[in-house]
């Protein structure tokens, strides 16, 4: 019988700390990724801002209800060292990203976006795919938020479009589901946001787990 090793563990890493910071205010501060910090010697931010949130108890809950979904569909499908691969290059890129673009936070969204990026480019199981690049979407939907009420109106429809990626999976052309990252990934590192170059990230080494393996799921399906 399956069972997602990996994306458990990734779950009780980031939940612990994510919740505990509720309780003790100054826990996310210490932990965030800040720039200036880490110029100074604090190097460990890069990591452990992974583990914090800075999105509220909203944000939190809704970053760890996506590590247990997309983390499960990434590792039944490509089995835990790929998961590991896609979820490092998420965070490593985005992480980068941030540090160079002095953009300071916490959350491991970014490296959700690896695993999104696996799933819509990689997977072979639609249901997979079509949650990977409804996560992509997701990931810069929120954007649309600060252009005031009409950026609020976009966003319910272009989240609206997402569903349908989902719930109309197999009507699909298999070929969006591999569009839609791509498309939000060029769009955020545009505006300069980090899950755009997570999701680079993550496609990139997507690409590779395709080139290297034509069957990425047909051994670590469930028994």
């Amino acid at each position: 019988m399956f069972k997602p090793y990996a994306t458990a563990t990734a779950f009780a890493v980031t939940a612990v700390p994510s919740l505990l910071q509720f309780a003790l205010p100054g826990l996310q501060p210490a932990l965030m990724r800040d720039p200036a910090a880490i110029r100074g010697g604090e190097w460990w931010r890069l990591g452990t801002a992974l583990v914090v949130q800075d999105g509220g108890l909203l944000g939190t809950l809704f970053n760890l209800a996506f590590l247990a979904v997309l983390g499960y569909l990434a590792e039944r499908s490509f089995g835990p060292a790929r998961w590991l691969a896609l979820y490092a290059a998420g965070a490593v890129t985005g992480e980068a990203a941030g540090y160079l673009l002095d953009d300071q936070g916490a959350g491991n969204s970014i490296a959700l976006c690896g695993l999104a990026a696996g799933l819509a480019l990689a997977a072979e199981e639609r249901t997979a795919r079509s949650l990977g690049a409804f996560y992509a979407i997701v990931s810069g939907v929120w954007l649309l938020a600060t252009l005031g009420t009409w950026g609020v109106v976009a966003m319910v429809a272009v989240a609206a479009a997402g569903f349908q990626l989902v719930a109309q999976r197999e009507r699909v052309p298999a070929a969006l589901f591999t569009a839609v990252p791509i498309a939000v990934a060029a769009v955020l590192v545009a505006l300069r946001d980090l899950h755009g170059f997570a999701l680079v990230g993550g496609m990139i080494v997507a690409w590779i787990l395709r080139g290297t393996s034509p069957s990425t799921s047909r051994s670590t399906r469930p028994a």
